[in-house]
């Protein structure tokens, strides 16, 4: 029996189509945090270590209407795990750049 491209792009379909339900089929993650949400003071956002100026902001941040939470710098690390920084970014777009333009 002799597959052709349509063939064999439908058989890929199909199977995708039946394999994508089963592979999202997970239980949702758990918050990471669920301590009850409750807004700061400013001197209490200094107590924390922030600075005046940082504890402004959050001040400022809170009264739009945005939740604030404190974390520690472990549950921070672990947050951050496995993501670029803003620098590696920028290398690896200057890479990308680079080659190209050498391709071109």
């Amino acid at each position: 029996m002799k597959f052709g491209l349509t063939s064999a792009l439908a058989l890929s379909l199909a199977f995708a189509s039946v394999s994508a339900p089963a592979a999202f089929a997970q239980e949702p993650a758990q918050q990471f945090r669920s301590v009850e949400a409750q807004t700061f003071s400013t001197d209490e956002l200094q107590r924390y270590g922030l600075s005046a100026q940082d504890a402004d902001q959050v001040a400022a941040y809170q009264a739009a209407g945005y939740t604030v939470q404190t974390i520690t710098p472990e549950e921070a690390a672990q947050m951050n795990a496995g993501q670029f920084s803003n620098s590696q970014w920028l290398i690896i777009g200057l890479v990308v750049l680079i080659v190209v333009v050498a391709a071109t």
